[in-house]
């Protein structure tokens, strides 16, 4: 039985992998979990799952049997056999850093602790002999790839979009588009402010940068495809021009599932793909004219680590903006590219660095 603690438990990733100790209850023991501000829900996983300890950011619970510790870090740091970190936004790098330091494998479902301080996490895993497992569909796509495989016989590494909620919609209407319109993503079911960052492409910047932290790759070496039925997650190819794909039905629950399981598999996690039924699976390029957001996280990877950070920090600002209706959908874009200028040349040696650039972001963004 594995030991796991579920950081962001009560978020679309976190409760998706409580489904999956609830189905297998014999494979996993929860030890940990924890939530920023919804007390009501943390209290009815805590009653759920008897979990030994639990941390809230904001809010109080009066729970039985479960411990209440001071910071999202001490309960990454408690004795376990995998941490989740699926905390949004650059609050998981810190939590991400104390359980690779306690040695513990971290399963990775934040993509922005690993765009700010991915060179960091290696850094703190390799020094502690554990490791970082994927969450994102992507990125667990291409570490199936990577299997019994040499990093120094890939050619390419391909990521794919489904294109979000407004892939098929010109320029001239998207620039209207409220933050409503944009939260109906065709095929994922996900928080707010990754289904935002998905209908910008943003959030596909992201995960290149993430798999040129996450794989140690040269950026060139990374490429995005449009594939609207989402059932290609990445391939990569390699020097003799031969390809490995990943291929599933897209659901979050297969990623979240390897992680938890690793190094094994679970059964029948997810519905079966029939080939047979499967019509069409096409490909495409992104048109960086209706989708900039794309294109300024591709320059950020160009610029170095802190161009990285200010783009991540910066657009956590933004969406936030957007969804409270405050600007409007290509405002996002034209906002990153104005933090791009002002902070791409900074350097970022430092854990303090980080946290300092971020601050300073969200300060000129007020």
């Amino acid at each position: 039985m594995k030991k796991i603690v579920i950081l962001g438990s009560t978020g679309s990733i976190g409760k998706q992998a409580l489904e999956i100790v609830r189905r297998f209850p014999d494979d996993f023991k929860v030890v940990g979990l924890a939530a920023h501000s919804k007390a009501e829900a943390l209290a009815d996983q805590i009653e759920r799952y008897q979990p030994d300890y639990y941390y809230l950011a904001e809010g109080k619970i009066s729970v039985k049997g479960a411990k209440k510790l001071s910071s999202l870090e001490e309960l990454a740091s408690v004795d376990c056999d995998l941490v989740l970190c699926a905390v949004n936004g650059l609050d998981g790098l810190k939590p991400s850093l104390a359980a690779l330091r306690k040695g513990t494998p971290l399963a990775a479902a934040n993509k922005e602790a690993l765009v700010c301080g991915g060179k960091l996490m290696w850094k703190t895993a390799r020094e502690n002999n554990t490791t970082i497992i994927p969450v994102d569909s992507e990125h667990s796509a291409l570490w199936q790839c990577m299997v019994g495989e040499n990093k120094a016989n890939v050619k390419k590494m391909y990521i794919t979009a489904s294109g979000g909620a407004l892939r098929d919609m010109p320029k001239s209407a998207i620039e209207k588009v409220k933050a409503r319109q944009a939260l109906q993503h065709p095929i994922w079911n996900m928080g707010k402010k990754i289904t935002i960052d998905s209908a910008t492409l943003f959030n596909k910047g992201l995960e290149v940068i993430e798999a040129v932290k996450l794989f140690e790759i040269e950026p060139s070496q990374i490429d995005v495809l449009l594939h609207p039925q989402s059932i290609v997650h990445a391939m990569v190819q390699f020097n003799d021009n031969s390809f490995k794909a990943s291929i599933a039905a897209p659901d979050m629950l297969l990623p979240i599932e390897l992680a938890l399981y690793y190094p094994d598999r679970g059964i029948n996690i997810i519905s079966n793909l029939d080939f047979a039924k499967l019509k069409t699976l096409e490909f495409g390029s992104v048109d960086h004219d209706r989708f900039p957001c794309l294109k300024i996280a591709l320059n950020a990877l160009k610029a170095g680590d802190g161009a990285c950070v200010a783009v991540s920090s910066a657009d956590e600002v933004l969406v936030q903006k957007y969804l409270n209706d405050e600007i409007g959908f290509y405002d996002i874009s034209d906002s990153l590219e104005r933090v791009l200028l002002k902070f791409g040349e900074c350097q970022i040696e430092t854990l303090d660095d980080v946290f300092a650039l971020d601050a300073e972001v969200r300060k000129y963004l007020k």
